[in-house]
């Protein structure tokens, strides 16, 4: 089963991974993980006075704070996923995953 696991780096993450731990029907290597982090994009007048480079390393940052707690507890537990950081309105970016 393809699963998308939807992170904030928040207290309902760590809520979830821990549901994840606690059955085993849902954390395994029998299923594919994408693991998916959405940031809210810039205020544009921020963004436009911003190098794009300086934008784009800010998100990756962002990203990979989020990330790195997750991919040590799937590590943990054996399991490989997937990780993508998006930019976007959360919802919509989830929904289209």
């Amino acid at each position: 089963m393809k699963i998308l696991v939807a992170v904030d780096g928040s207290k309902f993450t760590k809520r979830m991974l821990a549901y994840l731990a606690a059955h085993d029907e849902w954390l395994g290597p029998k299923h594919s993980y994408t693991v998916l982090t959405v940031a809210m994009p810039l205020p544009a007048r921020a963004a436009k006075v911003l190098d794009r480079k300086v934008v784009n390393e800010h998100y990756a940052e962002e990203g990979e704070k989020v990330f790195k707690p997750i991919r040590t507890f799937l590590s943990k537990q054996g399991v490989e996923a997937e990780y993508f950081s998006k930019v976007g309105e959360p919802a919509e970016v989830i929904a289209k995953a």
